[in-house]
């Protein structure tokens, strides 16, 4: 399959094959938004079943009892995750197979992808120190250069830092 070709549609999501998370991620982001504003809402935030308490004791909610706010937060989560399992190869789908929630299922990805917090601030000042050392080299074209500074800059944006234009 055409990894190019593949997915530019409002209907198919992208697909994460294990090789492109960061091309994916993006991509996945605005397919989610595209659906419904609140559906992104429920990867960033996460979905909770709604609860009841009698008594000083919590309880799931009873489905026949579930008010408009309940049944469209859970809708949400529901469109999330099903986007995100069809988003997917056969591969990547054991690590999230039995998540229920978009939210965790997105952060097993993310976190596998590109590893945890530690390892994505190493990542970063690792990039920014490159990216303060960075100089053209005489035998280097102006390309060349550019080439290596939209790598840093874009891996950077990746892990969710954003150089600014001023630097």
């Amino acid at each position: 399959m055409d990894s190019i070709r593949e997915g530019n549609s409002m209907v198919q999501p992208p697909l994460l094959d294990g090789s492109n998370y960061s091309f994916w991620k993006a991509r996945m982001r605005s397919f989610l938004k595209s659906i419904d504003e609140k559906v992104w809402q429920s990867i960033m935030n996460g979905w909770t079943e709604p609860t009841i308490t009698i008594d000083g004791v919590t309880f799931p909610k009873p489905i026949d009892k579930w008010d408009t706010t309940d049944y469209q937060n859970s809708s949400c989560n529901s469109k999330a995750i099903y986007s995100l399992i069809c988003a997917i190869t056969p591969e990547e789908s054991s690590r999230i197979c039995n998540s229920e929630v978009a939210k965790e299922a997105w952060d097993i990805l993310q976190t596998i992808h590109e590893g945890t917090p530690s390892v994505k601030r190493s990542k970063l000042q690792r990039l920014m120190s490159s990216f303060e050392n960075l100089s053209m080299k005489d035998s280097e074209t102006f390309n060349e250069f550019y080439a290596k500074l939209s790598d840093i800059v874009n891996s950077s944006f990746k892990l969710g830092e954003k150089i600014p234009e001023s630097k």
